[in-house]
């Protein structure tokens, strides 16, 4: 009998990690044109385990004021029903609390919606984010409003494209150089399509920090 007979999703059987190299260079907060994350801040393709099929891309990287995030997830647009419905939920605890089953005032969800009414293609529109209550969590974090999470998103019939900047100010304990490691965990979908960071789009771990990612900062960019 296989692994995979006796645990439905061999997933489940590895805690994910991956680094995240230090951006160095300048970037305007309200221009996504002046930052775009290339090869060295890929994201290995953790949720190919589970989705076999393939799933969304994921770029990371951190810098002195912010945290940068870029997804693509490949669709197609049915000629019958044009409509695009897109959304990204993001997590990210952090201090990384290992064996903490339940969200804490460290733990964040911002979410991203997006819908066109009738397919064409966009080019680095704003979505506003949102910031959302995590299920079972025993505390309820305080969002910094006054610096408010950017997300831009770039639709063609092939991709969407979605980058999100968040500003450590808007993630409560947020201190890259005092706890250089933080449970992450995203979920994107374009109304037909749904993938994770590292679990299958059916059972994903949105309610326990201690099942997401571990993404450990490193020094080491490409300025």
């Amino acid at each position: 009998m296989s692994l995979k007979t006796l645990v439905s999703d061999p997933a489940w059987l590895f805690d994910f990690g991956f680094p995240v190299r230090r951006w160095g260079k300048k970037i305007d907060r309200e221009v996504p044109h002046t930052w775009e994350l290339g090869d060295a801040y890929r994201i290995p393709a953790l949720n190919s385990l589970s989705d076999t099929a393939g799933g969304a891309t994921s770029w990371m990287a951190w810098s002195d004021e912010e945290i940068l995030v870029r997804v693509q997830l490949p669709h197609a647009v049915p000629m019958s029903t044009p409509d695009i419905i897109f959304s990204l939920d993001f997590y990210i605890d952090s201090r990384s609390s290992r064996g903490i089953h339940r969200a804490n005032a460290y733990c964040h969800l911002f979410q991203f919606r997006f819908r066109q009414s009738f397919f064409s293609p966009v080019q680095n529109k704003f979505v506003d984010a949102r910031p959302g209550l995590i299920s079972r969590a025993k505390a309820i974090p305080a969002y910094n409003q006054s610096n408010r999470v950017c997300g831009w998103l770039t639709s063609t019939p092939s991709m969407l494209d979605f980058k999100l900047l968040i500003p450590y100010q808007s993630v409560a304990g947020c201190d890259p150089r005092e706890f250089p490691e933080w449970g992450v965990m995203w979920v994107v979908s374009d109304g037909r399509k749904r993938c994770s960071l590292a679990r299958h789009s059916l059972q994903i771990p949105l309610d326990d920090p201690s099942l997401w990612c571990r993404a450990r900062l490193v020094e080491t960019s490409d300025a």
